[in-house]
């Protein structure tokens, strides 16, 4: 049973061998890239997003040109998702090493 006439219908779908490769890629990351440097990435892009925020937050009080309430709120909550994110998997590397620590040998 073949699927082929259903891919016109589905332009955005890609084929699963493709899809495959791009999981693939991405499990082996750039060349010289470890865990530490893209948690250390993800640290700093959270940083960013709170600056941002603060930004935000003050360009509001201030009254300062093109802030509104809306782009304040809306960096406001990126920022904090982004950073309960972080605490989560935080949380979740934290656990993981107590686990091998109590691994016996």
């Amino acid at each position: 049973m073949s699927i082929g006439g259903i891919n016109p219908l589905l332009p955005n779908v890609t084929p699963i061998q493709s899809a495959m490769e791009q999981v693939k890629k991405t499990e082996q990351g750039p060349q010289g890239s470890s865990f530490g440097d893209m948690l250390s990435d993800a640290m700093k892009e959270v940083n960013d997003l709170q600056n941002e925020a603060n930004t935000n937050i003050e360009g509001l009080t201030l009254k300062k040109e093109g802030i509104t309430p809306h782009s304040a709120m809306v960096a406001l909550e990126k920022a904090d998702v982004a950073f309960q994110l972080m605490n989560a998997i935080r949380g979740k590397i934290i656990r993981a090493y107590e686990e091998v620590i109590r691994t016996q040998v």
